[in-house]
């Protein structure tokens, strides 16, 4: 009995300092035949899923659903399905097989996936809503919940990739936008929601001016004012956003964690999928601030003709001329501030009709400058306001003049417009989205887009260090020149790349190579290939009575030849004392030590 107790606390003192050679030494004596796979999971959003690298409908895009299919055949070209590709090559020169499997889930947000790896049947609730929307009603239950395969692969995982992030900024403004009563910004919420799936700009802007031709009867000024303060208010909250999206990504970090705290973490960044070759940061500009509420009234006015929109909602001749005179207008008012150095009194005449209700208090206000002052300035600007028959028309061009230093990029905007204001319709709509929409569209997106993936991966990084994830630089991928948010082909395999130069080490501490145990001077010189260390007796088996030898041989009751003290040595140490005799109990589980 006391030698029980002994050996008991004894084996526990050892476990604690040298479990990972017990572990070395169990792994090792089972003649190798333990499971050498490396395990890859990428977790992410449609850009890890491949969405869009497919041809064809965006509603039949084989990355929209993970499905049983989609896991036995991923997308090829997807970063994930290439970074395993260059896994199960190193897995080749290690001895490691290797297995790839793309969770990446396809209009998911960060805090989307925190739940369903948390929660079982939950599913992605944005991606539910636009499957209902874009696709049909009931069109959501084809999302059957992940729980089960993110509990499955994640927790056999020896790598996961988590891109995640983006979602969490645009998704927690585009339902406000598109499920809101205010027209003016449902369209811009199915404009954007289009981009977002990769649908080209024509048919994305088409798509928002569709709501405007179809409320055209009852948009007012009003909305437009509405949309233009819902818009900047989402500028001015930016910051929360990223903070609130870099805190649900840490949230999918540490629910892997729980679920697997063995799995290597790497937390890849974002990029600015709309960053032009010229470089979006070179732009001194905001020109879709200023395009976007000029366009806005123009939409307003075009809201007003029939003429202004084609069936499929693309702008007209007339919806130029309608939007060429808005500009006109508008320079007209800015020659005159810009004339007068935006003399003071000059602004304080506009703030003041921003506050009329009618044109007559504009006539009034002209009589009374008139009739008391010999001030020419005030004279001449008046004489500009006067000619607007429409007091909501005015102070929507006043608002423009009065919030923009620069307007220089209307009259560029208009030159292109009026171009082909004389070619055949097909031609104007063809100009306005390929040499307008498009180009003005990639401009705002990347000046706009990019403070915000610059602070949301300088968190990233910080969630990294705070969860001891590796971070992985994507942000300086080669620009593209599409309006699609998802990288194409050369983006992908650009990432790949990184991740694999940044991961390398990373994975190669996880695919072993074994030395055939240079360390154990037993097996160098053994004539019996097959006789493991731990094999005192030469039985074939490791078993109980091999640790009665050691611990005979350590308490000077029975010697060993030089033959069993070179398969006793155990650790490798070339000494043969109680830690080998430990580690073999311990290994083979028998405590009753005759």
């Amino acid at each position: 009995m006391k030698a029980k107790k002994m050996i008991a606390a004894l084996v526990s003192a050892v476990t604690l300092g040298n479990a990972a050679g017990i572990s070395a030494f169990a792994a090792n004596s089972e003649n190798n035949t333990a499971d050498k796979t490396y395990n890859y999971v990428a977790l992410g959003d449609s850009i890890a899923a491949g969405f869009g690298l497919s041809d064809g409908d965006i509603t039949t895009d084989p990355a929209l659903v993970i499905t049983e299919e989609l896991l036995a055949n991923p997308v090829k070209g997807a970063y994930p399905a290439i970074f395993t590709e260059y896994l199960e090559k190193l897995g080749e020169e290690r001895g490691y097989s290797v297995k790839g499997t793309n969770l990446a889930s396809t209009a998911y947000r960060a805090e989307d996936i925190e739940k369903t790896i948390k929660i079982p049947g939950n599913k992605g609730e944005f991606a539910s809503q636009i499957l209902d929307t874009y696709v049909g009603e009931g069109a959501s239950d084809v999302l059957i919940p992940y729980h089960d395969y993110y509990t499955k692969y994640l927790s056999e995982a020896d790598l996961v990739s988590i891109q995640l992030g983006g979602n969490d900024i645009i998704m927690s403004i585009v339902p406000q936008m598109v499920y809101g009563e205010n027209p003016v910004l449902r369209a811009a919420g199915t404009s954007l929601m289009l981009t977002l799936f990769g649908t080209d700009t024509e048919t994305a802007i088409g798509g928002g001016l569709m709501i405007i031709d179809e409320n055209k009867d009852n948009i007012t000024s009003e909305d437009f004012i509405e949309a233009a303060a819902f818009m900047y208010n989402v500028s001015e909250n930016a910051d929360a956003l990223v903070d609130e999206s870099a805190s649900h990504v840490k949230g999918v970090v540490e629910a892997v964690k729980e679920l697997n705290g063995d799995a290597d973490i790497a937390l890849v960044g974002m990029f600015n999928p709309y960053r032009s070759a010229e470089g979006s940061e070179e732009m001194e500009e905001d020109v879709f601030d200023i395009l976007g509420s000029i366009y806005a009234a123009a939409a307003n006015a075009a809201a007003e003709s029939e003429d202004g929109l084609t069936p499929s909602g693309k702008q007209t001749a007339d919806y130029v001329d309608g939007l060429n005179d808005k500009v006109e207008k508008i320079n007209e008012i800015n020659a005159i501030m810009e004339k007068y150095n935006d003399d003071e009194e000059l602004q304080e005449i506009l703030d003041m009709v921003s506050e009329y209700d009618d044109m007559s208090e504009v006539q009034e206000l002209a009589e009374l400058i008139s009739a008391s002052e010999n001030d020419p300035s005030k004279e001449e600007l008046m004489a500009v306001l006067l000619k607007y028959d429409d007091i909501s028309e005015l102070q929507s061009v006043i608002d423009i003049v009065r919030k923009y230093d620069d307007v220089s990029e209307l009259s560029n905007l208009m030159a292109v417009m009026s171009k082909y204001r004389t070619a055949n319709q097909a031609s104007t709509e063809d100009a306005i989205a390929a040499e307008v929409a498009a180009p003005m569209a990639m401009q705002m997106a990347g000046k706009n887009v990019d403070p915000q993936m610059r602070r949301l991966n300088e968190k990233l990084m910080e969630v990294a260090e705070e969860t001891g994830a590796t971070y992985v630089d994507v942000y300086d991928i080669s620009p593209e020149d599409d309006f699609d948010p998802h990288p194409n082909a050369n983006g992908h395999r650009e990432i790949a790349e990184i991740l694999s130069n940044t991961l390398s080490d990373l994975i190669k501490d996880r695919m072993v190579v074994e030395e055939a145990h240079e360390e154990l001077p037993g097996e160098e010189i053994s004539d019996n290939d097959h006789r493991a260390v731990g094999d005192v007796n030469g039985d074939g088996f490791i078993t109980a009575d091999d640790a009665s030898y050691v611990l005979a041989y350590i308490f000077g009751a029975r010697p060993l030849s030089a033959e069993e003290v070179k398969y006793a040595d155990i650790d490798g140490n070339n000494v043969v004392n109680i830690v080998d005799a430990l580690m073999l109990i311990y290994y083979t589980g028998q405590f009753n030590i005759r």
